[in-house]
């Protein structure tokens, strides 16, 4: 099996080079560094490889074929700590992916191919969630909660990445926690997303916002063998005297009301 993927990862390069591209390195943003090739019949299609640096270090690696990722392609965090890692087949995943958290320990692993959770860790084994049917609406322990995939540390990135609004300018109170409660279906759809408790309009509405930009990348809760529909309660805290990547304690989930 390792000389199949070893032989995978040097043909691909080669497969890659049969069409003339030109090499591009852009820098969005402050510290970061992207490193692609497109081709120079159409400049606005990558096919080549890819590699995007913080501060010099990789954060990103992997190969696009035709404008779509279709490789091994490997996410690191900024210090270094392997994030990701898993096969995009025409820019979607296939086979089996790992995710881990900020320390580099395993999060998670999938197969995609067979649509099976092979290893998964979570804080919420024993958590009573609201599960819903057309019958009734009951309180219970699930046999494996939801799961966003790429674990909680993929979920926190989200959530730091997309807030943008300058909390610590405005006049009303900032310290403190806005629970944000949504459904998640059967088939890992969420919907419903309503502020459970609040403190405050602009922090209210600001993790409402963010909530509904989270994508719809859950598997489902289960229970006695089926999947099934809960109510799911995450709770954004806010502390202007810290970065709000680092006031946002959204990995503290909780599925009581």
């Amino acid at each position: 099996m390792s000389k199949f993927f070893i032989l995978l990862i040097i043909t691909i390069p080669l497969l890659l080079t049969a069409k003339e591209t030109k090499k591009i390195v852009r820098t969005p943003y402050p510290n970061i560094t992207m490193t692609f090739y497109v081709l120079k019949s159409d400049t606005g299609l990558r096919h080549g490889s890819y590699k995007a640096e913080y501060a010099g270090k990789v954060i990103m690696s992997g190969f696009f074929k035709m404008g779509r990722r279709d490789s091994i392609w490997t996410q690191y965090n900024e210090k270094g700590k392997i994030r990701a890692r898993g096969w995009f087949k025409e820019d979607k995943r296939e086979g089996i992916w790992e995710f881990f958290n900020n320390k580099g320990e395993l999060e998670q692993k999938l197969d995609f191919t067979n649509n099976e959770i092979l290893y998964y860790q979570t804080t919420f084994a024993t958590y009573p969630f609201k599960v819903m049917s057309k019958a009734d609406t009951i309180m219970t322990v699930l046999d494996r909660p939801p799961l966003f995939i790429g674990g909680t540390s993929r979920f926190n990135d989200y959530v730091a990445d997309e807030i943008h609004i300058p909390l610590h300018k405005s006049t009303e109170k900032v310290i403190g926690t806005v629970f944000i409660a949504f459904t998640i279906d059967s088939l890992g759809r969420t919907s419903n997303h309503r502020i459970l408790k609040g403190f405050g309009k602009v922090c209210n509405e600001e993790a409402l916002r963010v909530m509904k930009t989270i994508p719809d990348e859950w598997v489902p809760g289960a229970l006695n063998g089926k999947l099934v529909t809960v109510d799911y309660i995450v709770p954004f805290k806010f502390d202007p005297h810290i970065p709000i990547k680092d006031a946002l304690s959204i990995g503290d989930y909780s599925s009581g009301s």
